[in-house]
């Protein structure tokens, strides 16, 4: 089985990177700031 992909929404953007990059071994993709929406999207992953 794959995950694809999901959704989580956090208080702590900058926080919650660094526990799934430095904890869990992920590692940034991409990150996108909607400041009309005041909110920011950033994917991690193991790669591919």
């Amino acid at each position: 089985m794959r995950i694809l992909h999901t959704m989580l929404r956090v208080g702590n953007l900058e926080r919650s990177l660094r526990f799934y990059c430095d904890v869990l071994g992920m590692r940034p993709l991409r990150r996108k700031d909607y400041p009309g929406g005041r909110f920011t999207l950033a994917f991690v992953g193991y790669g591919d």
